[in-house]
């Protein structure tokens, strides 16, 4: 639980260190948001400095054995960066709490802020060229002054609509010359997988246009190696990221009971968690069947007028789950793994929660909850549309961005059939069933999984050869 779940009384803090033209001593503190929780490391807050009326980002470094180091990283790369004129949020103080168990490290807030990602997809055309512009120029600037992110993400960047900011100083790796070319290329990598394809599409030209300006042999060289360090560093987010959605953490939260053992997305909604962690099989009754079978049965059902799917993964036969006793149950394969997709901007199925059920030595009943998509399966979009031919053109784009995004993520589905794709009412085209959906593949399981898929998705289209050729045409344009 965070501090300002506990309460929403005004904190009272001793200052401990202040940047130049900062005098208070003592500070009263009124949290106003959470905006990123690190149980037991870390904590961020939106907030307001009472008396002086000042917005502020706040972040609170509880006890821990690497407290002081955490917190004097991001004091001291705030400062760096603010003697560096780098575009930041301005340093105001570290303070304590009364009991000196957390430190606080507070900072001006950036009004009217967005994260990278948000601008861009808010932003009209000039708007999102002029983002990308001046992002490749602050990383440009950053390289050459020795700076680099260690752990590079889009929440690493602030937009205010005319600048924009580095932020997570803490996390900031300082030099004292200008970066080396692996550090350039790792940096640009990390920038690029973590912006939705357009964005990077954005991002990579203005590159081309406004970084190294005075360095075009070494700017060649990064562009050339841009796409393998990017497939190299997305298997490695993937990783990480799958690894994560298994704990508790900012997004997601882990429950172990004497019955089950579950996980949920933060942000859903209370009341449904709550009601699918106590009886899961009583949501099953509920909503209409979407399927039956021996393997698993998938119920669709509302709640909150928002649609939901369940799907309950049936027990198999003894021997079965004797030989599955110490391997991840697909329910949980299936809720990490669209979460990958979702990290990698493939459109899925949104995973709301998961249960296993744990009062037996071998593996039980397991659930899946899901958000519905709403929307039509990709053969009946296709057929849908007739001779609409641009309607089609667009969809089986959209399938060459999801096909070359699984590459990078050196992915499988395992099932790629047309039904197993859907337009949703948004007109974006979503990936679902996730059951032998597999990342990080080696070399030759990777050859053999991407044809399987591709095969078995090309089969859909057999009566069609202009189908097939377009699709292909369009898989050939990603790749070039």
């Amino acid at each position: 639980m965070s501090l300002l779940e506990r309460s929403n009384e005004p904190l009272t803090l001793r200052v401990t260190q202040r940047s130049e033209g900062f005098a208070a001593t003592e500070l009263e503190l009124k949290l106003s948001e959470a905006l990123r929780i690190l149980p037991g490391r870390r904590e961020v807050y939106a907030g307001r400095l009472l008396g002086v009326e000042r917005a502020v980002v706040a972040k609170r470094f509880l006890s821990h054995p690497k407290q002081a180091r955490d917190w004097r990283r991001e004091w001291d790369g705030l400062v760096k960066l603010e003697a560096l004129q780098l575009s930041a949020p301005t340093p105001l103080c570290v303070a304590e709490e009364a009991d000196g168990s957390a430190v606080w490290v507070i900072m001006a807030r950036i009004e009217g802020a967005v994260s990278v990602q948000d601008a861009f997809l808010e932003g009209d055309s000039d708007e999102r060229t002029e983002l990308a512009q001046q992002l490749a120029k602050l990383v440009d600037a950053a390289h050459g002054a020795g700076l680099r992110q260690g752990d590079q993400h889009v929440d690493n960047w602030a937009w205010d609509g005319a600048r924009l900011y580095l932020l997570d100083a803490g996390s900031m790796e300082f030099s004292k010359h200008a970066l080396s070319e692996r550090a350039r290329l790792q940096d640009l990598a990390g920038i690029c997988v973590t912006l939705a394809p357009e964005a990077e599409r954005a991002f990579r030209e203005a590159i081309r246009s406004k970084y190294l300006l005075d360095d075009e042999a070494l700017k060649g060289r990064l562009l050339d190696e841009l796409d393998g360090a990017i497939v190299t560093l997305q298997a490695e987010r993937a990783r990480r990221y799958f690894k994560k959605t298994r704990r508790t953490c900012t997004e997601f939260v882990e429950t172990e009971a004497d019955a089950y053992h579950a996980l949920h997305l933060r942000q859903a909604a209370p009341e449904l968690i709550d009601a699918f962690l106590s009886d899961p099989e009583a949501l099953m009754l509920q909503g209409r069947r979407l399927k039956s079978g021996n393997t698993c049965t998938v119920q669709g059902f509302a709640h909150a007028g928002k649609a939901y799917v369940l799907k309950r993964y049936n027990k198999k036969p003894l021997t079965n789950r004797m030989r599955h006793l110490f391997s991840d149950s697909r329910a949980l394969k299936s809720w990490s793994s669209s979460w990958v997709l979702d990290m990698a901007f493939i459109p899925t199925a949104r995973a709301v929660a998961v249960y296993e059920d744990t009062r037996e030595r071998l593996p039980g009943v397991r659930y899946l909850l899901m958000e519905q998509i709403e929307g039509q399966l990709l053969p009946d979009y296709v057929e849908s549309c007739g001779q609409d031919m641009a309607r089609i053109e667009a969809v089986a784009e959209a399938f060459a961005q999801i096909w070359s995004a699984l590459g990078r993520l050196r992915a499988a589905h395992g099932d790629l059939k047309a039904t197993n794709l859907i337009v949703g009412s948004d007109g974006r085209l979503h990936l679902f069933d996730l059951d032998a959906f597999r990342f990080d593949l080696g070399a030759r399981a990777f050859e053999r999984g991407r044809a399987k898929d591709l095969k078995r998705f090309m089969q859909n289209w057999a009566d069609r050869p202009e189908l097939t050729e377009l699709f292909k045409a369009k898989l050939r344009e990603v790749s070039e």
